[in-house]
């Protein structure tokens, strides 16, 4: 019998609990992991390209550590977002979802993401969750309504509220929600919905019809992960309702809990300090920041702030952006530089000097570790790379006619760090420095302008309202007011487009 390989410590901070814990998994050496996917109606925004990053770095590091790990990524391919979608580009559901899975897996791809161990899709798991269905309702936690919509019984499940930190009394008495006659309680919320005309269906105990949102998830977690998986990760906006839906129907379904015994949650991404949301129509889309920046760029964008700390991107986080890179990549070129020179007879003092260096390399390597291991504090990694980044250009300014030994050992240890320690984590520092620095002055150039251009991007309403100033102005005959209301809005990322029809836009 072979002996189980010790894995590195690692503290995570608990939403469920509140509390920052040590991560010990239900197998020893084995790791479960799950991370909500987008829902595919379009192109993610950089907020999207967020979590799948996050959670890429999660995934990463616990490799790293010597976890066997079994990471699993959902995309959510059946919505109503999905369904009105395709009736607005002429197309069906699942072609909406083919067409824009693969542009999501596009962005993932130039952003270096890694294969999750398993993508997975609503609409290849219904059978799974129809009989996670079956089984809630077998086990008293969920009832069939007389039109086929079957509703989970909020009543039923005594932890309701668990991980949120809500009661059941408060949320009932500021309860939104639309109450139905077919609602024992006005929070139960839909396992099952029945077919409407025109849309996707399956064939059910219940009738046709597809299942209702949060379901999927438990689904697909059980089926790849089993009844109770280690970390389950996602957007804090997604802890109420979906995340807290999650845990009830999947530990009513199995009998066991917790389903979860550890979820992650990172902070939005706000532009101009609001959170972004197609909804909001303040998106940047990842395809235009990937095009027009770079998947490194937002590699340390994204990541060079705590998962759980929010990010507001505007010019401020692209200037830290391009400082640290270039600290990086210009400190990288020097140790390069180093390296090709000719070996020679130490110089006592030089040789003392890069020893210490040396050793610096070696104490980072400890801090970049233990960072990374206490809750993914990716701010405190970076600082301990800056700090040998610092020592390492003070050190080079000593006279050396040609490298000893000891300099060599730390050129290579400062890049051994960069490659391997920070970027094996964080996916940055890894490029050769010349394209680097090179990418990054071209950046640099064009990151004003197209940085203010996103935070000035209009909502949906005030480009409907410019489409209709302009239409007004047109009627008018006044032709140059309408011309500058459009070059106004376009000016702000949106393009407007005239046809026989009438008049559409979208964002640049």
């Amino acid at each position: 019998m072979s002996a189980i390989k010790k894995i590195r410590s690692i503290r995570l901070t608990n939403t469920l609990t509140g509390k920052k814990e040590v991560l010990e998994t239900y197998r020893p050496g084995q790791l479960t992991f799950y991370s909500c996917g987008p829902t595919v109606y379009g192109f993610i925004h950089i907020g999207n390209l967020r979590g799948g990053l996050v959670a890429d770095q999660f995934y990463r590091y616990f490799q790293r550590v010597g976890y066997d790990v079994q990471f699993v990524r959902n995309y959510t391919d059946v919505d109503d977002k999905i369904i009105n979608k395709g009736r607005e580009e002429g197309i069906s559901p699942e072609e909406v979802a083919k067409k824009y899975t693969q542009e999501v897996e596009k962005d993932f791809a130039v952003a270096c993401m890694l294969e999750p161990t398993h993508k997975t899709t609503v609409t290849t798991h219904i059978a799974e969750i129809i009989a996670l269905i079956k089984k809630i309702i077998e086990h008293g936690n969920a009832y069939v309504a007389k039109d086929g919509e079957v509703l989970f019984s909020i009543s039923s499940f005594k932890n309701y509220g668990q991980l949120s930190h809500k009661k059941l009394d408060d949320l009932i008495a500021g309860i939104r929600v639309e109450v139905t006659e077919k609602k024992q309680n006005p929070l139960d919320f839909t396992l099952w919905k029945p077919a409407k005309p025109g849309e996707p269906f399956w064939d059910s105990p219940w009738g046709k019809g597809r299942p209702g949102w949060h379901i999927e998830c438990s689904a697909m977690a059980s089926k790849w992960l089993g009844d109770q998986i280690d970390v389950h990760h996602g957007g804090e906006d997604l802890v109420f309702p979906h995340h807290e839906n999650e845990i009830a129907q999947s530990e009513a379904a199995s009998g066991h809990g917790p389903f979860v015994k550890y979820w992650l949650h990172h902070a939005f991404l706000t532009l101009s300090k609001e959170k972004m949301s197609k909804s909001l129509g303040n998106v940047f889309t990842a395809r235009d920041f990937l095009t027009q920046f770079s998947g490194e760029f937002a590699r340390y964008l994204l990541l060079s702030v705590h998962y759980r700390s929010q990010i507001d991107f505007g010019p401020e986080a692209v200037e830290q952006t391009l400082t640290g890179l270039q600290r990086i990549y210009e400190a990288k070129a020097r140790a390069q530089q180093l390296l090709k020179q000719s070996r020679a007879r130490a110089d006592l003092r030089a040789e003392a000097a890069w020893g210490v260096f040396a050793a610096s390399c070696e104490k980072a390597r400890t801090e970049i570790d233990e960072n990374f291991a206490n809750d993914f504090n990716n701010p405190g990694a970076l600082a301990a790379l800056f700090t040998v980044i610092r020592e390492f250009n003070r050190t080079l300014a000593e006279p050396l006619a040609q490298a000893t030994p000891s300099a060599i050992l730390g050129a290579q240890e400062l890049i051994r760090l960069m490659e391997e320690d920070i970027g094996g984590i964080l996916g940055i520092g890894r490029s050769e420095p010349e394209k680097a620095l090179a990418d990054l002055s071209r950046i640099r150039v064009i990151s004003r302008p197209q940085v203010a251009n996103a935070v000035a991007r209009p909502t949906e309403d005030e480009i409907r309202q410019a489409i209709e100033d302009r239409a007004a102005a047109r009627k008018a005959k006044d032709f140059a007011k309408a011309d500058q209301i459009r070059k106004d809005i376009e000016s702000r990322g949106v393009i407007i487009k005239d046809s026989p029809s009438g008049t559409t836009w979208e964002y640049r």
